[in-house]
C-alpha cells in the first residue's frame, strides 16, 4: 500500500505542475494583447525518486520568463526617434504656413505690390492717386511682416506649452516607474508588473531619450540621456523647464531643461518630442524671429528693407527745382530689442504723397530718379542682402523650413518602418504567438488527462486490494 500511496502522491504532484502550466498558457492568451506583455513560458523537470530521503520523483512546473532586454531596448530607441520626428511634424506645420514662399502669401505678396507701386508712381511722381498706391502698399507690407510675425510668436508660444506638457509627463511617467520600483522592492514579480514597467518605458522614450539599467533588487533604473537620474529605485529626480536669460542679448531667453538639483542638462537630451520641441523653440523659430543671442532672418529682411527705403527717399527731393527739400522716411520699426523689428515695422504716422522725394538732385539731376531706384530695388544690388534680393532673401528662409518639414517627414516615414520592425522582433523573442499557445495547452491537457488516468488506476487497484481483504 505504501508504494501505492507514494506513487498517489507523485501522480499529485505531476496534476498540480500540469494545472499550474495551464494557468500560465491561459494567462498568455488573456495578456495576448496587453501593451508590454512578454509571454511567460511553463517548464516541466522532472524528479527523480530518492528512497534514501523518501523523495518520491514526479514533475515539477517552473515559469521562465521570456522577456529580451536586447528587444525591449531596440523599441525604446526607435520609439525615441519616432517621439522626435513626429513632434517635429506637429511642431513645424504652423511655421510652415507662416512662411509660405508663394505669390499668394503674405510677405512675398505685399514686397510684389510694393515694387510696382514703386514702378507706376515712377512715371508720374506727382499723380497723387500712384502717391497713395505706394503708402498703401507700404502699409500692406508692414501689416504683413506683422501677420507672419505673429504667426510665428503663436508658434513659438505653443512649442513652449508643449515643452512644459511633455516635462511633466516625463515626471509622471518616472514616478510610475518609482510606484512599481517599490512593488519589485516588496517582492512583487508578477509579469503583469513587468509589462506595464515595458509600456512605461517605451511611453517615456517616445518623449526622450532615455537609458535604462537594472537596479538593486531587480528594480529599473532609468537616466536622461545616459547621464543625468531619473528614477533610481524608490527615488524620483524630477526634470523642470527653465531658461537662459544669460544668452539672451538679441530677444526672448531660450528654453533649458534642469534637473533636480537646477543643473543645465539641456545638452542631453537629443531625441524624443522633448527633443524636437527644444530644437524648434530654440533654434528654428528663434532664426526667423529672433531669440536668444539670434536676431532673426524675417527681422533682417524687415529692417534692410526699411531701412533701404527710407536712406533712398531721404537722399532725394520733393521738389524738381532748388531749393530742394529732402524726402521723409516711409517705414518706422521699434528696433530694441531687434527681435521686435518685425512685429513693429510700420509706416511714419501720417505720412503723406507729397513727402514722397521723387527727384534724384545728382549730379546729374533726376526728376524720378529716387522713384526708379525704389522701383528697380529688388533686382538692384543695392537692395541685397548676404548677395540676395529681398524676395530672395524671404524665399531662402522659406527654403529652410521646407528642408525641415521634408526632413522630418521623411525621417518620420523611415522611423516607423524602424519601429515596426523592432516591435516584431520584440514579438517573437517575447511575445505571445497563439497558435504556440494553443498547441502547448494540448499538451499539457494530454498531459493532465494521463496523469488524472493514473489517479483512477490507482484508485481501482486500491479498491481491489480493499476488496481482497476483505
Amino acid at each position: 500500500m505504501g508504494s501505492l500511496f507514494s506513487a498517489l502522491n507523485t501522480a499529485a504532484g505531476a496534476l498540480s505542475a500540469f494545472n499550474k502550466a495551464i494557468d500560465v498558457t491561459q494567462n498568455n492568451v488573456a495578456n495576448a494583447n496587453t501593451p508590454g506583455w512578454a509571454a511567460q513560458n511553463p517548464v516541466m523537470e522532472s524528479v527523480n525518486i530518492q528512497s534514501a530521503d523518501g523523495t518520491v520523483g514526479g514533475v515539477t512546473e517552473e515559469t521562465i520568463n521570456s522577456r529580451n532586454p536586447l528587444a525591449d531596448t531596440a523599441v525604446q530607441q526607435a520609439q525615441s526617434l519616432m517621439g522626435k520626428f513626429q513632434q517635429l511634424q506637429t511642431s513645424l506645420a504652423p511655421v510652415q504656413t507662416a512662411m509660405d514662399v508663394t505669390s499668394s502669401s503674405a510677405i512675398p505678396s505685399a514686397l510684389n505690390e510694393l515694387f510696382s507701386a514703386f514702378s507706376q508712381w515712377s512715371t508720374q511722381p506727382t499723380n497723387g492717386t500712384y502717391q497713395t498706391g505706394v503708402i498703401n502698399a507700404a502699409q500692406d507690407v508692414s501689416e504683413a511682416f506683422q501677420e507672419v510675425s505673429a504667426q510665428l510668436n503663436s508658434a513659438a508660444g505653443t512649442v513652449t506649452q508643449n515643452l512644459q506638457s511633455t516635462v511633466t509627463q516625463i515626471n509622471q511617467d518616472a514616478a510610475e516607474i518609482q510606484g512599481f520600483n517599490a512593488q519589485i522592492a516588496a517582492g512583487n514579480s508578477n509579469p503583469g508588473l513587468q509589462a506595464q514597467i515595458e509600456s512605461t518605458l517605451e511611453n517615456l522614450s517616445s518623449l526622450a531619450n532615455i537609458q535604462t539599467l537594472p537596479g538593486a533588487g531587480g528594480t529599473i533604473t532609468v537616466l536622461l540621456g545616459g547621464q543625468t537620474p531619473l528614477v533610481i529605485g524608490t527615488t524620483v529626480d524630477a526634470l523642470s523647464v527653465g531658461t537662459n536669460v544669460a544668452g539672451a542679448t538679441n530677444g526672448p531667453p531660450t528654453s533649458t531643461i534642469l534637473d533636480s538639483n537646477g543643473n543645465d542638462v539641456t545638452s542631453q537630451v537629443t531625441s524624443g518630442s522633448l527633443g524636437a520641441l527644444l530644437s524648434v523653440g530654440n533654434n528654428l523659430i528663434p532664426s526667423l524671429i529672433g531669440g536668444g543671442s539670434q536676431t532673426g532672418g524675417l527681422n533682417t529682411l524687415a529692417k534692410s528693407l526699411a531701412d533701404t527705403v527710407n536712406n533712398l527717399l531721404e537722399s532725394g527731393s520733393t521738389t524738381a527745382t532748388p531749393p530742394f527739400q529732402a524726402g521723409s522716411a516711409l517705414f518706422t520699426y521699434n528696433a530694441n530689442p531687434p527681435s521686435g523689428i518685425a512685429a513693429t515695422l510700420g509706416v511714419t504716422p501720417n505720412f503723406q504723397g507729397s513727402q514722397l522725394a521723387a527727384v534724384q538732385t545728382g549730379p546729374p539731376q533726376v526728376s524720378n530718379g529716387i522713384a526708379l531706384q525704389l522701383a528697380n530695388l529688388d533686382t538692384n544690388p543695392a537692395g541685397q542682402i548676404n548677395g540676395q534680393s529681398f524676395s530672395g532673401y524671404f524665399a531662402s528662409l522659406a527654403a529652410n523650413v521646407g528642408n525641415a518639414v521634408s526632413s522630418a517627414n521623411t525621417s518620420a516615414t523611415a522611423q516607423q518602418q524602424a519601429v515596426s520592425q523592432a516591435q516584431s522582433l520584440q514579438q517573437q523573442l517575447s511575445g505571445v504567438s497563439l497558435d504556440q499557445q494553443a498547441v502547448q495547452l494540448v499538451q499539457i491537457q494530454s498531459a493532465y488527462q494521463a496523469a488524472s488516468k493514473v489517479v483512477t488506476v490507482i484508485d481501482q487497484i486500491t479498491q481491489s486490494l480493499m476488496d481482497m481483504v476483505q
